[in-house]
């Protein structure tokens, strides 16, 4: 999980952390890439889980909040190295000073970069109500869907949180995957919404970024609804 890639970090203590140099990040693909390992779609993730197959030597790289750096660092650098990414965008902050614009949006998509809802606004879901639930995953499915043509499949949770309306509503609006942001949040290691993730933050050593990567893979076990 990143955040932003830029030669410049934000003043604040968060988005120092949150802020990888485009020197580290070059040097975590090219770590990916010595020990042969392969980064993946989102869908190919969907694929893999409701097959039951693991990942294997595959890495998911998502990033969240659709910040304007990510196609200026990060994409070039993803292109170079032949890889793809998932890009979580809040749908009400493209377009904005230091976020993603449309149409960066449609030439990442173009080249085979993949995006999911993380939003509306970055709102914390478990602090909501039903029907504002509703609005920022079902506003954000839709707004997506239509720019890029294509089904949005996954939902990032602002902050990791989440509840089990959020879950129904995931269902409701189409959506398959649900990221949080790390385990302590997650209650049911077998459920497609409660997927978790790594932080990679600035400054990591090669070492630090490596133990990452250590642990198997998860493998989720589907649930299929018994025939009434």
């Amino acid at each position: 999980m990143y955040h932003r890639v830029d030669v410049v970090a934000p003043g604040d203590r968060i988005s120092q952390s949150l802020t990888v140099s485009p020197a580290q990040f070059a040097a975590e693909l090219q770590y990916l890439h010595d020990r042969r390992l392969r980064t993946m779609s989102v869908a190919e993730l969907e694929a893999d889980i409701r097959a039951g197959q693991s990942a294997g030597n595959a890495v998911l790289l998502t990033f969240d909040d659709g910040y304007d750096d990510q196609y200026r660092y990060a994409f070039p650098l993803l292109r170079r190295f032949g890889d793809v990414a998932t890009f979580f965008v809040n749908v009400g902050s493209v377009g904005r000073p230091r976020h993603l614009s449309w149409q960066q949006i449609a030439t990442m998509a173009q080249a085979g970069m993949s995006f999911g809802c993380h939003g509306v606004t970055h709102a914390d879901l478990a602090k909501l109500g039903a029907a504002a639930q509703s609005y920022q995953i079902g506003r954000c499915v839709e707004v997506l869907s239509a720019r890029l043509r294509d089904n949005v499949i996954a939902y990032a949770y602002p902050s990791g949180a989440f509840d089990e309306q959020t879950i129904r509503l995931e269902r409701h609006a189409g959506l398959l995957l649900g990221f949080t942001t790390d385990r302590r949040f997650q209650r049911d290691a077998d459920s497609l919404y409660e997927l978790t993730r790594r932080r990679v933050k600035s400054g990591m050593t090669a070492e630090a970024f490596g133990s990452l990567l250590l642990a198997p893979p998860t493998y989720i076990r589907v649930r299929v609804s018994p025939t009434p």
